[in-house]
């Protein structure tokens, strides 16, 4: 029992940990973004011209959640919504301009902490890691 306590505990600080580490990058790198914009930005890189209930979908958070990350982004200019003509209570989120060009920046930015980060981990560690979370993962879904 005390060992996933021990588990959970620095599941938890790796997780806020790495979103200071992610959200102080992209600052200084001139982009002021959090981890969870950036994490919305994704969803539409792999898939542009979504609803919201997908981009919800995909990243396991409520339609208020996401419609707050999408009033931001689309203040500073990254996404847009576009309404379906068939169904006018159905938006669809497409990346701006802008919102495509920062892919590659952000992605390196991304790349690089994760370099960083696993620089005294083996591979094999991570992979061993990882099978534990997923199967822990599996059990509580």
């Amino acid at each position: 029992m005390d060992d996933v306590r021990e588990l959970v505990a620095y599941l938890s600080k790796v997780e806020r940990g790495y979103t200071k580490t992610l959200n102080r990058a992209f600052i200084q790198a001139g982009y002021d973004l959090s981890r969870e914009q950036y994490e919305l930005l994704q969803v539409l890189w792999s898939e542009d011209n979504v609803n919201q209930q997908t981009i919800s979908n995909r990243l396991q958070k409520d339609k208020y959640n996401v419609t707050k990350l999408l009033n931001t982004l689309s203040k500073r200019g990254f996404v847009q919504r576009k309404m379906c003509k068939e169904d006018k209570r159905n938006n669809f989120v497409i990346l701006t301009e802008k919102g495509v060009e920062v892919k590659k920046v952000l992605i390196g930015i991304e790349e690089q902490i994760h370099t960083d980060l696993t620089f005294t981990v083996s591979s094999q560690e991570i992979k061993s890691c990882v099978w534990v979370l997923k199967k822990l993962t599996d059990m509580i879904s």
